[in-house]
């Protein structure tokens, strides 16, 4: 696998991850893979809304439980891959986490979250609003990437992602709709700066159409979207995205971050250090 991956992740890239906030490598994953992933997803989602979701006995028990969110034109999946053994199996033993760690230079990478996407029909409503991660964030660090798998062709008439070139570099924070509209810190601006500067026709930008089998790496502070999918598009547009820890990283919540009780009431998160291995264990390089 690591001559395999000699090839397909080149210095470009990782400059190209470093300069523009994002990058595609093709052709990561295969057809098969592409499918089984799919189709787990499908049936993790049946299964959830049936109540006959089977979660892991060995799960970690400060991660969130599985959870579905609808509405902006998808179904979102979130925390789903400890419980199921095909996404466990791709998680730990695929070439995921080794090229996370060689796109943006870690050390090593831990496995934080996952989230997946389903979108469906056609409608405006189908594209993702313009947004970037790291503003809600409780942890710091250049290395935490999301991860995003295309598990279906993503033309460009069916949801792809676009981003803002070099937004990664943005010395700030915005105030998310998501935190508390009443708390401040000083190094948060507010959001309406994020909506002038997706507004401006003169901000430089990328769009993403990808092959089943690609990958984006998409660096927390990237604002990014994705276009909808239009009326002529039929089927499903699947991406799984997994969310990364790399070396740099340390635990650092305000009163603008989300909350996480399930980690937060362990008492081993300290502000300022680095996630400890009895929550957040290394998936690249295996020790």
């Amino acid at each position: 696998m690591t001559r395999k991956l000699d090839a397909l992740v080149t210095d470009e890239h990782i400059a190209r991850y470093r300069n523009d906030g994002c990058v595609r490598v093709e052709g990561v994953f295969d057809a098969a893979t592409c499918t089984r992933l799919a189709t787990t997803l499908n049936e993790a989602l049946r299964a959830f809304e049936a109540g006959e979701l089977k979660r892991a006995p060995d799960a970690a028990t400060h991660q969130n439980p599985p959870s579905i969110h609808r509405g902006e034109g998808q179904v979102q999946l979130r925390n789903f891959a400890q419980h199921l053994p095909v996404l466990r199996d791709w998680l730990w033993n695929s070439a995921a986490a080794e090229v996370v760690a060689r796109l943006m230079g870690a050390r090593h990478v831990r496995y934080w979250m996952d989230a997946s996407f389903i979108k469906e029909g056609s409608s405006a409503d189908s594209a993702t609003p313009w947004h970037n991660d790291e503003c809600t964030f409780p942890f710091r660090g250049e290395m935490m990437p999301s991860f995003w798998v295309a598990l279906t062709d993503v033309p460009m008439d069916n949801a792809p992602m676009v981003t803002l070139t070099g937004s990664n570099r943005d010395p700030w924070r915005y105030h998310s709709p998501m935190s508390d509209a009443t708390a401040f810190e000083l190094e948060h601006i507010p959001w309406s700066h994020l909506e002038r500067r997706v507004a401006d026709p003169k901000t430089p930008r990328q769009v993403w159409p990808c092959a089943a089998g690609d990958i984006l790496l998409i660096h927390p502070k990237t604002i990014h979207a994705s276009l909808p999918r239009t009326a002529q598009y039929a089927g499903q547009r699947i991406a799984l995205t997994t969310r990364w820890l790399g070396d740099d990283v340390v635990w650092q919540p305000n009163t603008l971050t989300i909350r996480i009780p399930s980690i937060e009431s362990t008492g081993l998160m300290k502000p300022g250090a680095p996630p400890p291995d009895e929550l957040f264990p290394k998936v690249w390089p295996r020790e």
